[in-house]
Formats: C-alpha cells, structure tokens, sequence
C-alpha cells in the first residue's frame, strides 16, 4: 500500500488498519491488545505511533505522515521495552492462579471473602443489598455453591492473605500505596490496576488484578460480581493507572 494521506486521531480507512497491523506485528501495541480488526485511528493506536516515532527517532507528534508511514513499512524498528519487562514473581502467579477460583463470586460492599451470604448479613454490610442478593440468587440457580462476597479491595487483599503476602485488608488508597508506577504497556501479569475518582485523581475507588495477555479480574460490581473482562472492556480509559505490588518483588 502507498501513502496517500497523514493519519491522525480519528480518521478511518483501509490504510489505517494496514498502518495498526504494521504496529501490531512490531509490537508497540504492548500485551494488553494482541489483535487489530478495526479500521478507525483510536487513542491506543495514538500511544504506539508516538511509541514507534521515539523508537525511529522522528517527530513524535502521533500523526502517520510519509516519514513515518515510510519507517513503518521499512518495518527494522521494534519495540525493545518487552523485553526489559521483569519476569513474573512466583507471588505474582500464586495470586493469579487464586484468583481464577473466584470467577462468580459475590461483590458486596465491605466485603473480603465474606462466606455468610445470608440476606440479613448482606443487608447489615451493603445498603445497596437487593442488587448483590438478586446475583447470588441467580448464581444458585446457575450451579455455583461455594460462593463468598468482596468489594474491589477486599478482594485482592484476600489473595494476598491467602497466598502469605500480607495478613491485612487494604482499600483502593492503601493498595494504590504499596505499589510502583508502571506503564500500561508494562504491565505483567500480578500488577494492580486503578481507577480514580471522577473528582480526585488521588483518590482511588477501584481495583483490579492484571491476568495476563490483556485481561483482567475484578470485584467489578453488584450486578455481576467476580468477573475477568478485556483491559478495554469499559473503553481504553477504564482503567486511569497501574501499579507494581513491591510485596510481590521482595
């Protein structure tokens, strides 16, 4: 395919989706997006052009002009930062294994591995409790039986406690406290992703636990409990920031 125009932000087209699998097949996509199919310029496709152009030592502006474009199908340039990605502690993957046992577990506010679901100790703890008590109903007729309930933090305090990390429950703020600043495409699986307050961006109001080839597992919600979804799946910007547990690196 030539160069027929500038690709930025926004834009769509045949060429676009050549110019992601250019991206993709280097690796500036990072692990947490493994396939391209669409053919819109998007604000992860924005990040790996702007990753590439630092790489080729052009102008980082994340627009595809011809010199860009012409780096591109030279196709020489790779990405190098996978490679210096540390490899997963044993911690890591201990807590990840774990977690995996709870897909279909309660979400219930103030929870961590709470296992008396009974409606009066689910009211007593969450004041939106007719939402958490309608899944495990619907979770009961679907076949689970040994459920338990969390919040976000709840949780992943339990799988640090379980796996003799810590013996303590956290929220969103302390676990966001024990960690290091990673770049979402440095993330590995066992690493902590954060959500901020629409308001506050210091102030942390969810977490979830990094799997692994892009996915994710969390205490996502009254509605739906234990769940691992794509990194994307309530849009790129889901997730405002990761973190590395030190604990988990010691």
């Amino acid at each position: 395919m030539e160069f027929s125009r500038n690709l930025r932000k926004g834009t769509s087209g045949e060429d676009v989706l050549f110019c992601k699998q250019k991206l993709l097949e280097l690796g500036f996509y990072g692990d947490h997006i493994t396939t391209v199919s669409r053919k819109t310029f998007g604000a992860d496709t924005l990040e790996a052009v702007k990753r590439f152009q630092a790489q080729a030592a052009l102008t980082v502006d994340g627009v595809i002009g011809k010199d860009t474009w012409a780096a591109l199908i030279d196709g020489t340039i790779t990405e190098t930062e996978p490679i210096t990605k540390p490899a997963v502690a044993d911690k890591a993957k201990a807590i990840c294994a774990l977690a995996l046992t709870r897909i279909g577990d309660l979400y219930v506010w103030g929870a961590s591995a709470l296992t008396d679901l009974s409606n009066a100790k689910i009211k007593v703890m969450d004041d939106e409790f007719a939402r958490a008590i309608t899944f495990r109903e619907s979770q009961y007729k679907a076949g689970f039986a040994d459920l338990m309930a969390h919040d976000c933090s709840g949780f992943l305090s339990w799988l640090m406690r379980q796996t003799g990390i810590w013996d303590d429950r956290k929220n969103c703020d302390g676990l966001w406290a024990l960690c290091d600043v990673v770049a979402r495409n440095e993330l590995i699986a066992g690493d902590f992703l954060f959500r901020n307050s629409t308001t506050n961006a210091n102030d942390e109001t969810h977490v979830g636990l990094y799997l692994g080839r892009g996915m994710v597992i969390h205490a996502k919600g009254r509605d739906v409990g234990v769940v691992v979804e794509g990194i994307n799946q309530g849009g790129s910007g889901y997730w405002h920031k990761c973190g590395r547990c030190k604990l988990l690196y010691k």
